[in-house]
């Protein structure tokens, strides 16, 4: 009898023990944590860099332009002692890299946020957000439907152009561009726009845009011009071909 007594008075004492340090846990959960800013620093961290790269690329883009005007200016200095159709032959490659204005007949798509996008904080809707994933299905279907130029708020688009995201952020050729973007596009406008009015072509975007979430239009044009490109043209694993270097 005693060894049932002491047995019931050691499981009494373990149950009152759980007791106690659950009301204590708890009491522990309810008390009230100081809210972490570490997402709030992290996004002004990112603003941050986002602002001094701008900055250096605004910077580079004026060295790059003013490159680009001396070597004209060299061009025509020496275009008396260079036959007319090496100039011609000059000038059309660099028509084909984006290093001349495009002028001709095309298509202009807005793409804009909704009314509910909220592009400068860490958080919002991101239904109502244009991503850097739009701009790149509009330019792939640009030139599949044989555009001869694209450009994105006069950044002109080529091969090599990098459309990218920075949380909210979105840079092409690496320079920061902001809503409304306008997409420019000079080819045969006919054609352009019965591929941009297939609703199977751009799917999301039409469906985000019928449901009023974001902006999205096209219009065709007797006259477009497009800028020229003044991006990098540093290029990655480019390898040569075997039988050329045999």
């Amino acid at each position: 009898m005693k060894k049932e007594g002491f047995s019931w008075t050691v499981q009494a004492a373990f149950v009152v023990t759980g007791i106690l340090i659950g009301v204590l846990v708890t009491a522990q959960f309810k008390s009230s944590i100081p809210a972490s800013s570490y997402p709030y620093d992290e996004y002004k961290v990112q603003q941050e860099l986002i602002k001094s790269y701008t900055d250096d690329q605004a910077v580079l883009k004026t060295k790059i332009l003013n490159l680009r005007k001396e070597i004209d200016d060299k061009q025509k200095q020496s275009g008396v002692t260079v036959q007319k159709n090496n100039l011609d032959t000059l000038e059309q490659l660099k028509s084909d890299i984006g290093l001349g204005t495009a002028k001709g007949n095309g298509l202009v798509i807005t793409l804009d946020d909704g009314a509910f996008a909220q592009r400068t904080t860490s958080e919002g809707s991101e239904t109502f957000l244009v991503h850097a994933a739009d701009l790149r299905d509009i330019v792939n279907l640009a030139f599949s439907a044989q555009a001869d130029a694209v450009a994105i708020n006069d950044q002109r688009v080529i091969a090599s152009t990098p459309i990218s995201s920075v949380g909210n952020t979105i840079l092409v050729n690496n320079f920061h561009v902001l809503p409304p973007f306008t997409v420019t596009v000079l080819g045969d406008k006919d054609f352009l726009l019965q591929r941009f009015n297939d609703l199977t072509a751009l799917a999301d975007l039409n469906k985000r845009s019928k449901a009023q979430k974001i902006s999205f239009s096209f219009l065709p044009k007797d006259s477009v011009a497009l800028p020229v490109y003044n991006g990098d043209f540093r290029l990655k694993y480019v390898q040569a071909d075997n039988a050329a270097q045999q």
